[in-house]
C-alpha cells in the first residue's frame, strides 16, 4: 500500500513537473515580455492588452452561460480565439508578425 501511494505521488509529480516545463515553451502575446520581445509600441501593446481583455471577458460569459449546449459552448469560444488571433495579427507589423510566428514555432518544436 505504501508503495502505491508512492509510486502514485511520484507519477503525479512528474506530470505536473512535464505540465509546467511544457507551458513555459508556450507564446503568449499579451504577456508583457513577449510584446517587448516584438518590439510593440504603447499604442500596440494597448490594442492587444484591450483584445485579451475582452476575449476573456467574452469567453467567461460563455462559460457561464447554461442555455448553450457543449457543442455550442466550444463553437462560440473557439470562433472568439480565432477572431482574436486575426486581431492580434492586424495590430502587428510585418516584420513583428513574422517574428511572432517564428517564436510560435519555436515553442512547438520545443514542445514535442
Amino acid at each position: 500500500m505504501k508503495r502505491t501511494l508512492i509510486f502514485t505521488g511520484l507519477l503525479l509529480t512528474l506530470s505536473l513537473a512535464g505540465y509546467t516545463q511544457e507551458k513555459k515553451n508556450t507564446v503568449f502575446l499579451h504577456k508583457t515580455e513577449i510584446m517587448d520581445e516584438l518590439g510593440l509600441n504603447a499604442e500596440q501593446q494597448h490594442k492587444i492588452t484591450a483584445l485579451t481583455k475582452e476575449s476573456f471577458y467574452s469567453i467567461t460569459k460563455i462559460k457561464k452561460d447554461q442555455s448553450l449546449s457543449d457543442s455550442e459552448r466550444k463553437t462560440q469560444i473557439s470562433n472568439i480565439y480565432r477572431q482574436r488571433q486575426k486581431d492580434y495579427e492586424a495590430t502587428l507589423t510585418k516584420q513583428q508578425l513574422q517574428k511572432y510566428n517564428e517564436m510560435k514555432e519555436a515553442a512547438k518544436k520545443e514542445n514535442n
